[in-house]
Formats: C-alpha cells, structure tokens, sequence
C-alpha cells in the first residue's frame, strides 16, 4: 500500500516537474520533495540539477543584460561627449573665420580695427588649442589609464611650481595664493597629471571664483594617502551644481567661462587624474562663502625596517 501510494505520488510531482521544466520556470521552495525511495532520490538530484542550471542560466542572463547596458551606456557617452566636442569647436571656428572674412572683405579697414580683429582671431585660437590640449587628455585617460606610469614624486615641489605659474594671474585678478604644504610631501603619480590636478584648481579660482585668495592645505595623511585641499573665498556655487561641476563641459556660467577662455573639461581633468591615483573628489561649499575641493592622492606606503 505505502508503495503504490509512493508511486502516485512520485507520478504527479513527475508531471509537475516535466511540465515546467518545459516551460524553463525556476522551481522555488513550495515545489515538493519526491519521496524518500530509491526512484525519489534519483528524481531529487535530477531536480537540484535542473535548478541549478536554470540558476546559472539566469546568472548569465542578467550579467549578458548588464554587459549590453553598459555597452549601450557607453555608445550614448561617447556620442554625446562627440556632440559636445563639435559644439566646443565650432564656437571658436566660427569666430576666427567671421573676424578674418570680414578683414578680407574689407581692404581699406583702418589699421586699429583690423589690429583688435587679429587680436580676436589670436585669442580664440589660443582657446581652441587649450580645447585640444584637454580632450588629448581625457582621451589619454579614458583609453590608456591603465598604461600611464607612475613614480615617486616630490608633491611639495610640484604645488610650487604650480604657484609660482600663476602668480602673474593671480596678480591680474588680485588674488593671493597661500601654499600651506609642508616640505617633503612624497606620492606615488605621473607628473604631468598631478601638475593637471593643480593647475585646473588654481586656474579655476583664480579665473572664476570672484575672491581674494585660494589657499591649498594638508588637512591629513593616512597610511596609503594623503587628504588635500584647494580652496577660495570667492561667491561660490549654488549647491545644485556641486554634484555635476565634475561633468564634461559642464558650466554654472556659459557666457562667463567662454568669455574667460575656459574649455569647460578642466574639473573632468581634475576627477579623473585624481580617481587614476586611487583617491577621491568632492567639492563643498565654504561658509560664509567660498568653494573648497577636498581630495586625496595615493601616497607610497613607507617600508618597515626589518
């Protein structure tokens, strides 16, 4: 009697089990256990088999979705960044060409005005140049950063160096620049992307900030990094932008930062040279006033004497 109502038994859950299998549907706990025979326990193991392929199939299935997501991410980056770039150069293109057309139209323009149009023509290729100069970095960054070499650096120099740079800006905009690192800051970098990280930042707040100093600290020193600061007193940026000045082009301003020279890629330079060197960025707003970045760069861990 225990037999055949065993085999009743493993007859129905055998149906149950063929007919979604069939379909592909993952068993979950409320589907039952053969009965514990000779025949149950070899039915049991074909259906941990079973769910364990359809586990794994699943697996495959979300992590193939997340590849062609992240595949289709990217095409939409790259073409918008490709948008961007267009946008950028056609700006200072048109310029050049609208400023020495209207020289060759106009032989008998006085010599003053067509000085100032020279001007205007030298200017925006000089920001057409700074443009190509960043996107040759970011393209570096974004296809190589697994290539860019990196060596014991001296940072203390290398911020030195930066101010002394833009002294003569500062001057202009009669901002002071206060360099508060001490000596022998030692980094593990590549120098031309940690002199791009300082760079960006003071030409940054010198250019667009609106204060009267920027002022670059140490505010602390971790077994494997070190926690800087670049920071201004100037009018500062509304919160909804903190989260996205990072951005590729992105600007508070348009008008002004144009007008200024800037290429709009320069904090994107700063991130991405900063993530190359194992840290992390942030920009916060100083009270009462004042923007600060707060960062850190990977330091060489310092050997243990044995």
């Amino acid at each position: 009697m225990w037999g055949v109502k065993n085999r009743n038994k493993t007859i129905s859950l055998l149906k149950e089990f063929v007919y979604l299998s069939e379909k592909g549907t993952p068993l979950d706990e409320t589907f039952e256990r053969f009965p514990d025979d000779e025949l149950g326990v070899l039915l049991n193991r074909v259906v941990d088999v079973y769910t364990n392929v359809i586990k794994r199939e699943n697996s495959l299935s979300a992590a193939h979705e997340m590849v062609v997501k992240e595949s289709q991410d990217q095409i939409r980056q790259k073409k918008q960044l490709t948008q961007n770039i267009s946008h950028e150069l056609k700006t200072p293109v048109s310029s050049i060409c609208g400023y020495l057309e209207t020289i060759l139209n106009n032989p008998e323009m006085a010599p003053a005005q067509r000085q100032a149009f020279l001007r205007k023509c030298y200017e925006q290729a000089q920001r057409l140049s700074s443009l190509l100069q960043d996107l040759s970095v970011i393209t570096r960054m974004d296809e190589a950063s697994g290539l860019i070499e990196k060596e014991s650096l001296n940072l203390s120099e290398i911020v030195s160096e930066a101010v002394k740079e833009h002294e003569i800006a500062a001057s202009a905009k009669s901002v002071s620049i206060i360099n508060e690192l001490p000596d022998g800051l030692v980094i593990k970098g590549n120098r031309s992307l940690i002199q791009s990280i300082f760079h960006n930042l003071l030409d940054n707040a010198i250019s667009y900030s609106g204060g009267s100093e920027v002022r670059i600290r140490l505010l602390g020193r971790g077994p494997n990094e070190l926690q800087l600061s670049v920071a201004d007193n100037g009018v500062g940026i509304d919160k909804v932008h903190l989260t996205r000045i990072f951005e590729r082009f992105y600007r508070v301003d348009n008008g002004r930062s144009r007008k200024q020279g800037g290429t709009g890629l320069g904090l994107s330079i700063v991130k991405n040279a900063v993530l190359i060197h194992g840290g992390s960025i942030k920009a916060i707003a100083v009270k009462p006033t004042g923007l600060e970045f707060r960062f850190t760069l990977e330091i060489i861990p310092v050997q243990a004497k044995s």
